[in-house]
């Protein structure tokens, strides 16, 4: 019975903290205490020597409430560390008084919910099913997880190499001009039919104007004065500043505009149509960034690849069956009576 009585606690506690989790666990363990924190509180507190007692538990018959003489219930440091672990490894070692609280609390009902004959039946049966499942699925993930973790050197190195791209930096200067020129509010007419012509005329415009500050760009033309004069010619009350950007990374970049990783140094990028604006990207210097540099975040993609995989291949392994009758989606309500036929929408009288 004290087996049953652990065995319950132990699935009400970890049940409890998969409850808590709303992310996935980190990729990289997590450190030990203190070496000096730990150290002092084994050799305080020996492995057999008990850390709780709780008087007045102990082990009844079912439907039983005579209390033997004596009655009580000791955990030593070692059975303690042993459910903490299973929960929380590495609690911190100020948490654990407080988990000590919770644990007697659930030490008391389930000794409770024991003399009432409830640790018997079909839904007792049923729910350590599904306990028992997700306990075996948390300890599965972990070891996937673990197993993810084992990234080698020469894995890093071929990723490297096949993303070669994603590893550059480069340094620009960036030309925005606006797609739009600034207008008075009051000159705005929501309700003008001629609203939407006149935005597509001033984007035409806008488009125009930037070509030419490309070339001019092109042709070596300090950048931040051709950002002044998008300003200007937008009819925006802006003083430029610098247009420099330094040691940019591909992700860093919107999508759209990320071509210009393959430029090089000199070169001048086309006129990119972004929802911002118009962008031009004057590319100053183009570098490799070393392998060590990003070995670590190269290890936690490889991670997180290696983790994905292993989950989509035992779930494409099962190849479940469903049957829709059971799993069909229901229709949509409907104000109908069940058997009448839609009504055909009939125009108003005098419309056809």
């Amino acid at each position: 019975m004290k087996a049953l009585i652990t065995a319950l606690v132990c699935l009400l506690l970890i049940g409890a903290a998969l409850g808590q989790t709303t992310a996935p666990p980190p990729l990289k363990t997590r450190p030990n205490p203190p070496a000096a924190e730990t150290a002092s509180t084994e050799s305080a507190v020996p492995a057999d020597a008990p850390v709780i007692t709780i008087q007045g538990l102990c082990e009844r018959p079912g439907g039983g409430t005579a209390t033997p003489s004596d009655c009580k219930t000791v955990v030593t440091r070692a059975e303690f560390e042993k459910i903490v672990n299973a929960v929380q490894p590495n609690m911190p070692q100020a948490a654990k008084k407080q988990f000590a609280s919770r644990y007697v609390t659930v030490l008391m009902l389930a000794e409770k919910a024991h003399e009432l004959g409830l640790d018997h039946g079909p839904a007792f049966d049923e729910e350590l099913y599904l306990s028992r499942l997700q306990i075996l699925s948390k300890l599965a993930a972990e070891q996937v997880q673990k197993e993810a973790t084992k990234v080698s050197d020469t894995e890093v190195a071929d990723y490297y190499k096949e993303h070669a791209a994603d590893y550059k930096a480069i340094s620009f200067d960036k030309l925005y001009v606006p797609k739009q020129k600034a207008v008075e509010s009051s000159a705005l007419k929501p309700n003008d039919p001629e609203l939407q012509k006149k935005r597509e005329a001033s984007e035409a415009e806008m488009k125009e104007e930037a070509d030419k500050l490309r070339a001019r760009a092109a042709a070596e033309e300090d950048v931040t004065k051709l950002q002044q004069e998008a300003y200007d010619f937008a009819g925006l009350k802006q003083k430029a500043q610098s247009t420099r950007m330094e040691n940019q990374r591909k992700s860093g970049i919107p999508p759209a505009d990320a071509s210009i990783f393959e430029l090089k140094a000199g070169d001048v990028s086309q006129v990119f149509t972004d929802p911002a604006g118009f962008m031009i990207y004057k590319i100053v210097e183009v570098k490799d960034l070393p392998v060590a540099s990003v070995h670590d975040e190269i290890a936690r993609t490889l991670q997180a690849q290696k983790m994905k995989n292993s989950f989509e291949a035992l779930q494409n392994s099962a190849k479940p069956d469903y049957a829709e009758a059971y799993f069909a989606t229901p229709a949509p309500p409907t104000l109908r009576n069940p058997g009448e036929t839609p009504a055909q929408n009939t125009p108003p009288p005098g419309k056809k």
